[in-house]
């Protein structure tokens, strides 16, 4: 293999990854909400509190841009799946940032607490 073919290789699987973890949040997108909120912040700085108050909680933690004007941070299942426990959607809004909060109730209580902290 070239180093150009190698680079290719590289670019894809990163390509791979980010996709797969939209789509395996897709489901969690389509669930009701469990949390909202408004944080006086910028959506960046926002994402950055949000991960480190779920890291001590979950370990793994994923933060990525879903879109250009979108912030989302996720906790993977600790099963084969990919598919997220948890996840918070963070957007612009006139005064910082909102957000949304998906999951299961009984698995992401702390997770909202811990979100609502980075108001």
């Amino acid at each position: 293999m070239t180093k150009n073919n190698i680079a290719m290789l590289f670019a894809a699987i990163g390509v791979s990854v980010l996709s797969a973890c939209a789509a395996t949040d897709d489901t969690l997108l389509r669930t009701v909400p469990i949390g909202s909120g408004t944080s006086q912040v910028k959506p960046y700085d926002f994402v950055r509190c949000v991960k480190e108050k779920w890291t001590p909680i979950a370990g793994r933690v994923r933060e990525y841009s879903p879109s250009t004007d979108t912030q989302a941070v996720s906790v993977p299942s600790g099963g084969y799946t990919s598919q997220s426990v948890v996840l918070v959607i963070a957007q612009a809004s006139a005064n910082g940032t909102g957000y949304t909060i998906y999951g299961d109730v009984a698995v992401a209580s702390r997770y909202v607490t811990a979100t609502h902290t980075c108001d």
